[in-house]
């Protein structure tokens, strides 16, 4: 089991289990008999009454899970609670959310169509969310999901950042300026934030330098190129601006960027920075100035919520296609012997800007034509 799986909502197999757990109470196994099958009218009228709450209670949950492993027969039902005009906004959003946990027919096409609607907030919040089990497979969803971004309610809005990942990072830095709810405001700038240091290309100031997102009260990384801008792979200096922009903490005279994405990042408090420099990685601890170096390696990126961080070092040879295959390798901030944890294939440009994007049990580093590379989670060893 991976590691992070018990951070998901319970699994298929645990909601059985607290079904089973659940069928000696009154009651309890009528909405699972299959001799004879419930009608329709008598099935809608069942699910109506579980669903029909503004306050979920523990006994809510043991319907409900009754409810997640019933057959096929359940997801036309709850598909037309959701799109009947008349049913209740509660049960609708309810019906969102369940249809989405089951993962049920045709549930993304309902949910797109919730969401694109402007019935109501709380239903189209529901269905933000709950279409985000979908992006992996499906761009219009991530289509969905990013247009929802301009949801005239703050909740819609909120509920479509958490569907963000690095590669929306634009669509996010876009939304920031017209958006008018400080709390939403400042979800967005802090996932900005994230996805830079997961390998999200940085924005250029009005000199050209690369400089990752905050104003003069943050720390904040700088990259000065020496070779032109026109060049997909530029070359020039890495270091720090302090907060307050009058204190430059030099890092790496000679740091190689591709496609805008610096080869550094700040542990979430700013104390501590990991970068790149003449192909060795380095940790820099911004309070005592001292500086080490972990080893030869490339594109160091951070292990979401750990202290813990990866980077990549070429293994030599050509794999084939142009590729090279390269060791990943996990290190700590506080200074712990980098050791190997896979190998991956890559050309180099792609290696240089490989990010750390969620999966449904965790994180990965993928790009360009690489095989996504799973990462070890909180808990793993």
């Amino acid at each position: 089991m991976s590691p992070t799986a018990h951070l998901r909502p319970l699994t298929r197999a645990a909601r059985l289990a607290a079904l089973l757990a659940t069928l000696a109470l009154p009651g309890c196994a009528s909405l699972l008999r299959r001799t004879p099958p419930p009608t329709t009218p008598r099935l809608i009228a069942e699910v109506t009454r579980v669903l029909d709450v503004d306050d979920p209670s523990p006994g809510y949950y043991r319907q409900r899970a009754r409810l997640e492993v019933m057959g096929p027969e359940l997801d036309p039902v709850l598909a037309q609670l959701i799109t009947a005009p008349d049913t209740k906004d509660n049960v609708r959003a309810n019906a969102v959310t369940l249809l989405a946990d089951r993962e049920g027919a045709n549930a993304a096409t309902v949910l797109r169509g919730v969401l694109a609607g402007r019935g109501n907030e709380t239903v189209r919040a529901a269905a933000a969310a709950g279409l985000q089990r979908f992006v992996a497979d499906s761009p219009v969803v991530k289509e969905a999901i990013r247009a929802a971004l301009r949801d005239p309610s703050e909740r819609v809005r909120l509920a479509a950042l958490q569907g963000m990942d690095v590669e929306d990072v634009a669509f996010i830095r876009a939304m920031v300026p017209r958006e008018e709810n400080r709390q939403v405001r400042a979800v967005a700038r802090q996932l900005v934030t994230l996805f830079e240091a997961r390998g999200a290309p940085l924005l250029r100031d009005p000199r050209g330098d690369l400089r990752t997102t905050g104003d003069d009260s943050v720390a904040r990384i700088v990259f000065h190129p020496s070779t032109p801008d026109a060049a997909p792979s530029r070359t020039g200096a890495l270091w720090v601006e302090m907060p307050g922009g009058h204190t430059l903490v030099p890092l790496a005279p000679r740091v190689e960027v591709v496609a805008d994405v610096v080869p550094a990042f700040f542990d979430p408090q700013r104390r501590v920075v990991v970068f790149e420099g003449d192909g060795q990685v380095q940790v820099r601890d911004l309070r005592s100035g001292a500086t080490r170096t972990v080893g030869p390696g490339i594109a160091p990126r951070p292990i979401p919520f750990t202290d813990r961080f990866v980077f990549l070092r070429a293994a030599g040879g050509e794999a084939g296609g142009g590729e090279t295959e390269y060791t990943v390798l996990r290190s700590t901030f506080a200074g712990a012997t980098p050791e190997p944890i896979g190998t991956l294939r890559a050309t180099a440009a792609a290696a240089r800007t490989v990010v750390v994007g969620e999966a449904a049990d965790g994180f990965v580093l993928r790009g360009r034509g690489i095989t996504p590379f799973v990462l070890p989670g909180p808990y793993g060893q």
